[in-house]
């Protein structure tokens, strides 16, 4: 007796598989496509802002972007420093684009929301500047401890 298709018993057992992303992956592809494009001096922070931002690294590119992440999508909210003269619109369209597409290939999560926040806007000069003044982060780690220890003798 032939048996057919419908007769048949399917003994796999079936399993459930997941991809998650922690929101610091998706905050950093964010920053690091962002950082990408020309007219975007720095991601809000990367500048001296608070003794806090002084213990931290310069180079952290997850800095003024915050993310929501669910299942299948994913918003971004970024905070920028624009090169001043720079056509911003045309920038900010150049972030939504990037940043959608990066985010998409390498997560396959769709990015249904691009905020960008400009918080500052500075020459090239100026920014080349700043950054020359700002403090290492050893550095400045290291004379918290030299303060901490003095005040301990």
């Amino acid at each position: 007796m032939a048996e057919t298709k419908e007769n048949s018993i399917d003994t796999r057992s079936e399993h459930s598989h997941s991809l998650t992303f922690d929101e610091k992956v998706i905050k950093k592809i964010a920053g690091l496509s962002a950082s990408e494009i020309p007219g975007i001096l720095a991601m809000s922070g990367n500048l001296i802002s608070g003794f806090t931002d002084m213990l931290k690294s310069s180079d952290d590119p997850t800095r003024g972007i915050n993310v929501e992440v669910g299942k299948k999508q994913v918003a971004v909210d970024m905070k920028v420093i624009c090169e001043y003269g720079q056509n911003m619109p045309a920038i900010f369209q150049d972030i939504v684009d990037k940043v959608s597409h990066i985010v998409k290939e390498m997560t396959g999560l769709e990015v249904v929301e691009v905020n960008v926040h400009v918080a500052d806007v500075l020459t090239k000069e100026d920014f080349d500047r700043k950054k020359k003044v700002e403090p290492k982060p050893e550095l400045a780690a290291e004379a918290t401890m030299e303060e901490e220890t003095s005040r301990v003798e």
